[in-house]
């Protein structure tokens, strides 16, 4: 019977169990007397009839109140990842109580969807389908991330293979074949609270964790931003545990080159054959805000390293150094006293302020100039001299002994880098030329470019002859913005 039914009867019940005592007040309004209605057996009865309905009544409220609670209690919530982040927190009956956008591209999928009160199969199916209509889903991003959270583990196993099933279904039908990774997660405060922070589920910071954990050098905030299908594809790659999580499908690469074209470009760039190559290894990666492919290899005694751009083949970043950390001679500290001043004046000031400015003035080349730092190191026994003249800004550092020329640094107050900011006409080949001509070195070891995509110039740095050499050079232009040179320890 329906609680609207029981309600019903029992009112019917209270009307018929209480006396109608109106028409004889009314007899007997005008009589001053008060007389005493004597309750026979019957109206006893219906006495005990009234206090039962109404405890009913109290009962079946209360029971009507609790089934209440139950319904919109929440005891699981799955979060589904694509792009668009979306949370849904659905009761026992895996009924959806609420459906949260978490993100931008998920109120897109969400727009006008109302999911409260229907079936979380139904649910995600419609989700999914959204989805794949709005472009979220196709061959190139095919991940999508399913995540449990229910403290009774066989639950969570329960939603997680039915959702897998489900969307495989969903997805059977049209051209991609997805690759799905469920997972369960726990009641993390730490998580839940890096979630919040950059709009994404518990799920997601989850994958990120487990890949910042594999790769201390990436963080939290540069990952956060991008699709799961990128992820999975850094965590596949990084062979991260899939401990927690079932995983079905492959994610897909097509977006990027191969991992054989990446090796090329860089063998390319490097003059090398793969016939002269006796070690190699390619790693799609993150870096910079963008996918790259990280080749190392060893030809001879030098062991290069290379950052791809994984989606055009041009080198963003390359290095080479001995294979064998050998260090050709001449690359060790000169003779006389070290770079560090510590040489046998005892640390004690042989040479002025105002020489070891002037020697600075000499070895930059100016007459006059506006200084705005002159400290004597009395550790290292030598002067931290900066000035600016002209455009420049100048930093030397002073033997306090001898007045030698320990370290230079010259860098232009305002760099010239291109309105643009990203593109770039200089190549990583012009640049290092730039530099090696600048500094007059034919034979640089340890060499280092890395191409800094938001100033857009290239960062350089190497060693010759007992000196490491930095620069920076202008990606538009190829003007030398910095350039700096010191002592090799």
């Amino acid at each position: 019977m329906k609680n609207k039914e029981i309600l019903s009867r029992l009112s019917v019940e209270i009307r018929n169990a209480t006396p109608d005592i109106s028409e004889r007040l009314s007899l007997r309004s005008h009589e001053k007397k008060t007389e005493v209605i004597k309750m026979s057996k019957s109206n006893k009865i219906k006495k005990w009839i009234i206090g039962a309905s109404a405890a009913a009544v109290i009962a079946l409220a209360a029971g009507i109140g609790f089934a209440g609670n139950q319904y919109f209690s929440v005891a699981t919530v799955i979060g589904i990842d694509v792009n668009p982040s979306i949370e849904l927190r659905i009761n026992k009956n895996d009924t959806v109580v609420k459906a949260l956008a978490l993100n931008s591209d998920a109120q897109i999928i969400l727009d006008e969807m109302k999911l409260k009160g229907v079936d979380c199969d139904v649910a995600v199916n419609a989700l999914i389908g959204s989805m794949l209509k709005h472009g979220y889903i196709d061959e190139l991003k095919n991940s999508i991330l399913i995540s449990v959270d229910n403290p009774d583990a066989r639950k969570s196993a329960e939603l997680e293979e039915r959702l897998m099933n489900e969307i495989n279904s969903i997805l059977s039908g049209s051209s991609v074949e997805p690759a799905v990774m469920a997972q369960s997660v726990s009641d993390d405060a730490s998580l839940k609270n890096l979630a919040e922070q950059y709009g994404i589920s518990v799920g997601k910071a989850t994958l990120i964790q487990k890949i910042c954990n594999a790769d201390p050098t990436k963080t939290f905030e540069s990952l956060a931003g991008l699709s799961v299908n990128d992820l999975y594809l850094i965590a596949e790659t990084k062979s991260i545990s899939s401990e927690g999580s079932v995983t079905q499908g492959s994610p897909s690469s097509a977006s990027y080159i191969t991992a054989d074209e990446a090796e090329q470009a860089a063998l390319s760039h490097a003059g090398i054959s793969a016939s002269d190559v006796s070690f190699i290894t390619c790693e799609l990666d993150f870096d910079d805000g963008i996918m790259v492919y990280e080749v190392e290899f060893i030809s001879g005694s030098t062991e290069y390293d290379y950052d791809i751009n994984a989606l055009d083949k041009s080198v963003l970043k390359f290095s080479t150094e001995r294979a064998d950390n050998y260090n050709p001679s001449g690359s060790g500290s000169s003779s006389g006293s070290s770079s560090s001043g510590n040489g046998s004046s005892g640390n004690s000031a042989s040479v002025t302020e105002a020489e070891a400015q002037q020697a600075a003035f000499s070895h930059a080349g100016v007459s006059g100039a506006t200084v705005v730092k002159a400290e004597y190191d009395r550790d290292d026994n030598k002067y931290e001299i900066e000035f600016i003249a002209g455009s420049y800004k100048y930093e030397y550092e002073i033997s306090a002994a001898d007045g030698r020329v320990l370290k230079s640094e010259k860098e232009a107050v305002k760099s010239s880098v291109s309105s643009s900011g990203t593109a770039y006409s200089v190549s990583a080949d012009e640049a290092r030329q730039k530099a090696l001509s600048h500094a007059g070195v034919t034979d640089p070891y340890e060499f280092e470019i890395d191409y800094d995509r938001d100033d857009n110039k290239y960062e350089i740095e190497f060693k010759s002859g007992g000196y490491e050499y930095s620069y920076d050079i202008n990606a538009a232009t190829g003007e030398i913005i910095k350039s700096e040179k010191e002592r090799d320890d």
